[in-house]
């Protein structure tokens, strides 16, 4: 018996040993690639290069081996430590996360999938991984984007949570809905331990998702888990339903007033001199066509001084400015051919910060020309920013224009904005929402307004 024991271990050993020369033959080669592109990676971290780390990141994952996407991650989120938040404001952090995700697109070998999947869901390691394998199924096609993101819904990051909203809110799912309604409610009920400000941006997020794909405002998670309960059964669930909204009782032109820190920017422009007829139907309308006006005067009556624009915007906003919640942080900025923020940083709704606030309203004038870029480059800088109100009546320019075409560098200064803002939103889930007078830019500002968690409202 243990000699036949003997005889078989010993015919195995020997077909080992002619077999072993010819497989490891194949296995140096790609391990000794591997191990280059890493150790070229770990090079791109000590340096601080972004382009090194890109390169050496797509070498890693051509290798095809099984340990080449985790490798890879691990050495991204080192890279993400070291680029640190201060470069999550400049762009280059969007820029290498982009880039990277972007890499999964053309990873080759039968490893790829199934690797990625247990990195996604391995909640043990740290949440910049998790982000990088998340957008990673949005290039790679035998990935499940939209189950990626409804598990990512429970993950202990607020950061990744957020993420996942920003691709759901693109469907049309009632199930979905669902299940992004079932989170928001558990986390306005008990807040997940960690960072409490990323966790009430995340509450925001939440809110803003379901205003774009329901069309309707309302305050409060379990407004919104009733709403659906009501109405998912039905065939226009996705449509406007204006009798649903339950607006907060604070509204700006009529957009609803919500966020913990806000920035107002308004536009004081010399357009803003404009006046605007009164809305068709409205009281003020009918009492002008009611006057008996001089015949030998041709033309249609002059709009009143409470129809210029810089008027109603300054009324308006310090009408809102004095109703602020106690509980929310607020700043002004105000631009023409310059930008005036009216605090360094956010402050306090004070009754006396409230007041002041009304007095730097009150005595602006406007004139200019209209540098939105510069406006909103401004609110950004305050990294404790979770909500922009942006009013304006003209297309973005640094020269100005003349007659009723855009300024010659309108074109360009939009494209611009467009790149700015998803520089410096990602990650931070800021909601831009976008009111225009009439002669506003309204596809810019509309596209702003969605791309970032709000909308757009025509000041009528």
């Amino acid at each position: 018996m243990l000699n036949g024991l003997k005889r078989c271990l010993f015919k195995t050993l020997l077909v080992f040993a002619v077999l072993y020369p010819a497989a490891v033959s194949q296995l140096p080669a790609q391990s000794k690639e591997l191990k280059r592109a890493a150790l070229d990676l770990k090079k791109a971290v000590g340096r601080e290069d972004p382009e090194l780390f890109l390169e050496s990141f797509v070498a890693v994952l051509d290798t095809g081996e099984r340990r080449a996407i985790k490798t890879a991650v691990e050495a991204y989120v080192s890279m993400a430590k070291v680029l640190g938040s201060e470069v999550e404001t400049s762009g280059e952090y969007y820029y290498l996360h982009s880039k990277a995700a972007n890499a999964f697109k053309d990873a080759k070998g039968k490893y790829v999938t199934a690797e990625i999947e247990k990195l996604r869901k391995n909640k043990r390691g740290d949440w910049r991984g998790r982000l990088l394998i998340l957008d990673a199924a949005c290039f790679k096609s035998d990935l499940d984007l939209e189950a990626a993101c409804i598990e990512a819904l429970s993950d202990k990051a607020p950061q990744i949570v957020r993420r996942a909203l920003h691709y759901l809110r693109r469907s049309k799912k009632v199930p979905v809905v669902e299940k992004m309604v079932e989170r928001y409610v558990a986390i306005e009920t008990k807040r997940p331990s960690g960072d409490a400000a990323e966790w009430e941006r995340t509450l925001l997020t939440f809110q803003a998702s379901l205003q774009q794909m329901l069309h309707v405002d309302l305050p409060a998670a379990v407004d919104w888990k009733n709403y659906v309960a009501a109405r998912k059964g039905r065939p226009d669930f996705f449509e406007p339903h204006k009798k649903a909204s339950a607006r907060t009782a604070l509204t700006l032109f009529g957009a609803a007033v919500t966020g913990k820190n806000i920035c107002f920017i308004l536009d004081v422009s010399g357009s803003m001199l404009s006046t605007d007829p009164a809305p068709r139907g409205s009281t003020e309308a009918n009492r002008r066509r009611t006057v008996v006006g001089d015949a030998a005067k041709k033309g249609p009556p002059k709009p009143p001084e409470e129809r210029r624009r810089i008027t109603r915007a300054k009324k308006e906003l310090i009408r809102v400015v004095k109703a602020l919640p106690s509980d929310v942080r607020f700043n002004l900025v105000t631009y023409s051919s310059d930008v005036d923020p009216w605090q360094e940083a956010m402050v306090k709704s004070s009754k006396g910060n409230k007041t002041e606030a009304g007095k730097y309203v009150d005595e602006l004038r406007a004139e200019g020309v209209t540098v939105t870029d510069l406006a909103l480059e401004e609110a950004f800088s305050d990294l404790s920013l979770d909500t922009i109100y942006l009013v304006t009546d003209g297309a973005p320019t640094h020269v100005g224009s003349s007659g009723r075409a855009d300024p010659e560098d309108s074109a360009q200064i939009v494209e611009e904005i467009h790149k700015r803002m998803k520089e410096l939103n990602f990650l931070r889930d800021v909601r831009i929402f976008t009111l225009g007078f009439r002669g506003a830019k309204e596809d810019f500002l509309k596209q702003l307004s969605r791309e970032h968690g709000g909308r757009y409202v025509a000041i009528e």
